[in-house]
């Protein structure tokens, strides 16, 4: 039987080459995490990448005030990395926490980089989900840039709908940098 991570592999490739899956699949492993528990903590140094398969997790980091600034969240079928820390091989204030129990693979950053070297399947997975994860923070940048509160919370609820339903509201107003106040006035003028 097929993990979700092999199917999300499959389902990402033109032509899969099985021999080159498996390959990727061989130096990822199987790991638990709690709600609450913290995969990357801050100042640290990421040192795996992980597959989150089931579960859900935020991305943050601890401003000068001591509030927590969420920079998003992000559930099952995603990778989960500090992207500052695994190209700078540098600690960062990023911090990544699981939100629920949660099941990923993860995998050693040094046999990331190696099958990143000579694996053409996995570069393609992996080119593939960064582009498409730059498209999302682009439009969310280019929104803060130029848009309202009103127009970044659209957007993020038109992007993951169940946000709402399943994550503490002050998550989502911190996502597009408003007050959790704002936040309930921009939901109030949507209704």
């Amino acid at each position: 039987m097929q993990s979700s991570f092999e199917m999300f592999i499959y389902n990402r490739l033109k032509n899969p080459n099985i021999v080159e899956i498996q390959e990727i699949l061989s130096v990822f492993s199987e790991k638990k995490y709690l709600k609450g528990e913290i995969f990357k903590a801050e100042g640290s140094v990421q040192h795996e990448l992980g597959f989150l398969v089931e579960g859900s997790s935020r991305s943050y980091f601890i401003n000068e005030k001591g509030d927590e600034i969420t920079d998003g969240v992000l559930q099952s079928n995603n990778f989960l990395a500090d992207i500052v820390s695994i190209r700078t091989k540098e600690k960062s204030p990023y911090i990544i926490e699981l939100l629920e129990n949660s099941l990923m693979f993860t995998a050693p950053m040094n046999e990331v980089w190696n099958l990143l070297e000579k694996n053409i399947s996995f570069n393609i997975l992996m080119r593939e989900y960064m582009g498409e994860r730059a498209m999302e923070l682009v439009k969310r940048y280019f929104l803060f840039l130029n848009g309202s509160a009103k127009e970044r919370y659209e957007y993020l609820i038109s992007s993951n709908p169940t946000l709402l339903q399943k994550y503490p509201l002050k998550y989502v107003a911190s996502m597009i940098g408003v007050t959790p106040t704002q936040l309930s006035r921009i939901r109030n003028e949507r209704n």
